[in-house]
């Protein structure tokens, strides 16, 4: 039975929906704003190191958007893969996750440019809402222009900064995905139809996927020298740390009695087996990736789902993660994953950051996202490659023109606009720093 979804289904419930996300659920009418506004460049910012003010016009504005419903049709666009070819590996709904490839190498190469496009379009589509909220309440609409997506500098900070994690912005649509568990608020409801998104986020309560990216593991990243093996660290290839291997083997074994015949157990300890060498090797494949952490997630399960029980066996839960200490995801599904965390009560319920058909209302997103977004633009500013990209592969529109008319935005972004950086309209306050 193969793990890659087929969403026929849904592709054409995104085609009936995304119209009409651009007026009725999602965004003001585009006759009501006629004249684009092009901020002038902005300095994107730590979010710890934000003031009070840029934090409350950072807060002003995205409350508003989201309750507006303007983020819907940036949840949708997220979700339609199969037009935005945006990711390399995408996690499903199901508990446990999987994962589904990409139909092309393009697919992973896109994530990095078409995410920096996605950006841009969300901080001109909050600068409009902030101006239009700014003259509703008799304040200067001018403070938006210097609104800017700031980043969350994971490998230094370590945890959600204090404000971000107090800032849930409720309110947006999504639409239903495929595979929701049994047991999960979706589980029956049609895919593909809408939903009110209810907010959650538990950072760092996912047993599984409890430890962020390291500044030396960081490092290593953006040392790469060239943009296939720099975006594979990223999103594809997972890291053995050699120290850790013999404590995970015998983790395993004792897994494996307790639960005998377990595949992922057995993938598990078949990687465990792998030098260096063939595990780089085997990230260049997208099936071997795509089985590895399917089959992380299948182990992390055992400790998640025994971690949401009354009494759970603390002794499981230490040795799932001890077997997990071995191995480590690639950076991109351990963000969305640590930071989205697990609902304590309920081990079908991953935050909202870690839903892809949903996950575009929690800022977090965005902050992961501008830091991904540095780890290339660090990497940008002593390596000269791009994207292995050609033809339409090279043009990304992740809102649709219809949509994002009402804020000057929804345009065609071209590889030659958002790379190298001196053509972008945003700097970063200081580059990726060890």
């Amino acid at each position: 039975m193969t793990r890659r979804i087929p969403l026929v289904g849904l592709v054409a419930a995104l085609a009936a929906t995304l119209t009409a996300c651009g007026t009725a659920t999602g965004s003001p009418s585009a006759t009501k704003t006629t004249t684009a506004h092009h901020p002038a460049p902005v300095v994107r910012k730590s979010a710890a190191a934000m003031t009070p003010a840029e934090i409350d016009r950072f807060e002003r504005a995205y409350s508003y958007a989201v309750a507006k419903g303007y983020f819907d049709a940036f949840n949708d666009a997220h979700f339609d893969h199969h037009r935005n070819r945006n990711h390399g590996f995408e996690l499903t709904s199901a508990a446990p996750p999987t994962v589904m490839v990409g139909m092309t190498p393009a697919w992973g190469y896109r994530l990095l440019p078409w995410h920096r496009s996605f950006v841009l379009e969300a901080e001109q589509m909050l600068r409009a809402a902030l101006r239009q909220r700014d003259k509703e309440e008799g304040r200067d609409p001018r403070e938006a222009d210097g609104l800017f997506m700031p980043y969350w500098d994971v490998a230094h900070d370590q945890a959600v900064p204090a404000w971000v994690q107090a800032f849930q912005p409720q309110g947006g649509t999504a639409m239903v995905p495929p595979d929701v568990p049994k047991g999960h608020p979706l589980y029956g409801k049609p895919v593909g139809s809408r939903y009110d998104i209810h907010f959650g986020r538990w950072p760092g309560n996912n047993p599984a996927f409890d430890r962020l990216p390291q500044p030396a593991q960081v490092a290593g990243i953006i040392d790469h020298d060239d943009f296939p093996a720099f975006y594979r660290a990223v999103e594809a290839e997972p890291t053995i740390v050699p120290s850790a291997v013999p404590a995970a083997k015998q983790a395993l074994e004792a897994l494996d009695r307790r639960f005998p015949d377990n595949p992922d157990v057995q993938t598990i300890v078949e990687t465990l087996k792998r030098s260096p060498e063939e595990l780089k090797a085997a990230a260049q494949d997208p099936d071997a990736t795509m089985k590895l952490l399917d089959a992380a997630f299948g182990v992390g399960y055992l400790a998640t789902a025994e971690a949401a029980k009354p009494h759970p066996d603390q002794d499981l839960i230490n040795t799932v993660h001890t077997a997990g200490a071995a191995i480590i995801s690639p950076p991109h599904v351990i963000l969305h994953l640590w930071a989205a965390g697990i609902d304590p009560t309920n081990p079908t319920v991953r935050g909202t950051v870690s839903n892809f058909n949903e996950l575009t209302v929690d800022p977090l997103f965005w902050m992961i996202h501008t830091e991904l977004d540095r780890w290339w633009f660090t990497w940008e500013q002593s390596h000269t490659g791009l994207p292995p990209l050609t033809g339409e592969d090279k043009q990304f529109q992740p809102v649709l023109s219809k949509q994002g008319a009402w804020y000057g935005g929804g345009r065609v972004h071209t590889l030659r606009d958002l790379a190298p950086t001196q053509k972008l309209p945003y700097r970063y306050d200081e580059l990726f720093r060890p």
